[in-house]
């Protein structure tokens, strides 16, 4: 077994109360916090650890750092304290990384059919041609570097035991995971007075580099699929959050809202905010948030929505481990807790502006 990978023992199972974080978890029960709560904050991509059932078909050559730059690892440390900071926020997050379904795709009707089509569109791919893997990736075997992470089954036996393995994964956690979103919805849809706010966030980041191969993530994105300098917002439209072709998670107005009171919490004057905010580009928002958009919609409830976050992930991370990633390597760095707490204290401050 490759050691350097974060592996999460198998057959472990997680728990609503292990995946769901509110402040003051510990002494003030959940339906407490439910009844404060307007915001829910969800990560997909927050874990990163793989579980021990898909050892015999993990890549020996994957490392630690492809296997964290392969998710949004840090937004679990930063879920966890908007919650613990902020008491209208509970955080819910995914345990496993994913590479054994992706929450934030469209749930697949047959998913080892299409992580098969996927190793065939590869294999035309690393020939030479262009394809795409939009519509198969709910099990996305390689990382967005396009290093390997699943190794092609070479038997029908191999198939079969790597379908066993990843919906064993799939009950232990991605399964949990969702079970929990939905209860965590519910509960504070029951709990709040109909006329209150709703907001349901999609927590995502990404880098604009990608990963050379000996490790250093330098490999600059193309100028179309970069982030701002600090946060892209999805509600499904344009770039001033209107209806462009599909239904909006949100409306125009109350996300242009959020982004201004964000603005007042990071601090940005009216300058910055060109470079460091943008609407729908280049992230429109992705399964999830369209999903509990169209939940909260039918609730028939005013000011609610969905919304997703992409943060540019050197924004989180701060200069210190930016810098540590820029040069190669198999490791991923220590949060760095004093410029984690400086974000939260932002997103809080942008939170009191809003209800404001």
């Amino acid at each position: 077994m490759e050691t350097n990978i974060d592996w999460i023992p198998a057959g472990r199972s997680f728990s609503f109360d292990e995946l769901v974080f509110w402040k003051g978890k510990g002494s003030l029960p959940f339906n407490s916090a439910a009844a404060r709560a307007d915001t829910i904050v969800l990560g997909p991509h927050a874990g990163a650890r793989f579980p021990a059932e898909l050892q015999p078909f993990v890549d020996p050559a994957l490392t630690r750092r492809k296997q964290y730059d392969y998710s949004d690892a840090i937004t679990s440390p930063l879920g966890r304290a908007w919650a613990a900071a902020d008491p209208a926020v509970i955080f819910v997050e995914c345990p496993h990384s994913r590479v054994v379904l992706d929450p934030n795709r469209a749930p697949p009707a047959d998913a080892m059919s299409s992580l098969r089509e996927f190793f065939r569109r590869l294999e035309r791919l690393r020939a030479g041609e262009s394809v795409s893997f939009a519509g198969i990736d709910a099990i996305r075997p390689i990382t967005f570097s396009g290093e390997a992470v699943l190794m092609p089954p070479a038997t029908e036996a191999q198939w079969a035991g790597l379908a066993a393995a990843l919906a064993t994964g799939r009950k232990l956690g991605h399964d949990r995971y969702r079970d929990a979103c939905n209860c965590v919805i519910d509960a504070v849809l029951d709990a709040r007075p109909k006329d209150t706010a709703l907001l349901v966030v999609g927590l995502h980041d990404t880098m604009n580099t990608k990963m050379r191969a000996d490790g250093a993530l330098v490999v600059e994105r193309p100028v179309a699929d970069r982030l701002p300098t600090l946060v892209n917002f999805g509600n499904k439209g344009d770039a001033q959050g209107e209806y462009e072709s599909e239904p909006l998670s949100l409306g125009a107005a109350p996300m242009r809202r959020i982004a201004e009171a964000w603005a007042y919490g990071f601090k940005l004057d009216a300058a910055a905010v060109g470079r460091a905010v943008s609407l729908n580009h280049p992230y429109k928002g992705g399964y999830e948030i369209g999903h509990y958009g169209e939940v909260l919609a039918a609730s028939q409830r005013p000011r609610v929505g969905a919304f997703q976050v992409e943060f540019l992930r050197e924004a989180l991370l701060g200069p210190r481990a930016t810098a540590h990633l820029q040069q190669p390597g198999a490791d991923w760095p220590e949060v760095d807790e004093a410029h984690l707490k400086a974000v939260v204290t932002s997103l809080v401050e942008a939170g009191q502006w809003l209800r404001a």
